[in-house]
């Protein structure tokens, strides 16, 4: 009796002392993959956010660029229907010499769409020389590049709305990850291997979560 009374309680003691070195051990692995986790989502988190700043700037570039574009091929539109109004209207005076200084004022694709403009049969060509059926008239490639500028402006504001909005998860995820932390550390207030397992297991819970929502979004 008196030999399995000892044995009892020195087997009941082995084990509360083997207990805690497993816990701690857990409780270092999770403590340091957080550390780890929590490095790399403040990374990618800054990664993310300079991509958003890069395309919020690009998306700038793109909106200026369509606009210069837009006002450009309005003003050059706008000109060369002038010349081409004065132009025929030398022509029907039988002013060849102003006609042709008036025509030499005009820029080589407006003289390249007039030219095409009269070698179509007069009842297929369009009314004037400056339609978009014109393959020759360069004013709707210009407002064609713009239409596209738009778009690329379009696109790339998506994507800095995107990339900002996965970097204030990420920063979310980072303060989130202070969780893990903060029960990690609390663990070491208690004896108690129970109360110490609830706390690891709460903390490696919140480290998981945290590991799944940075892969999403990633």
């Amino acid at each position: 009796m008196s030999a399995a009374g000892h044995h009892g309680p020195h087997g009941h003691q082995e084990h509360d002392e083997h207990a805690p070195r497993w816990l701690n051990l857990s409780l270092a692995i999770i403590l340091g993959v957080a550390a780890i986790v929590a490095g790399v989502t403040a990374w990618r988190g800054t990664v993310l956010n300079g991509h958003a700043v890069e395309n919020f700037t690009l998306s700038t570039q793109s909106v200026n660029a369509a606009n210069s574009l837009a006002q450009e091929a309005e003003r050059a539109s706008t000109s060369e229907r002038a010349l081409y109004v004065d132009y025929e209207e030398a022509r029907e005076r039988g002013d060849e010499e102003r006609a042709a200084a008036i025509y030499s004022m005009m820029d080589g694709s407006t003289r390249r769409a007039i030219e095409w403009w009269r070698g179509q049969p007069a009842g297929d060509r369009p009314l004037t020389p400056f339609k978009s059926a014109n393959p020759e008239w360069a004013a709707p490639a210009t407002i064609i590049d713009a239409r596209e500028a738009l778009e690329r402006a379009s696109s790339q504001l998506e994507q800095a709305n995107i990339d900002l909005n996965k970097s204030h998860s990420l920063e979310f995820i980072a303060a989130l990850l202070t969780v893990t932390f903060l029960l990690g550390g609390l663990s070491g207030v208690f004896q108690s291997p129970r109360a110490k397992a609830t706390l690891v297991t709460a903390s490696g819970t919140a480290l998981g979560v945290c590991l799944i929502a940075m892969v999403v979004l990633w």
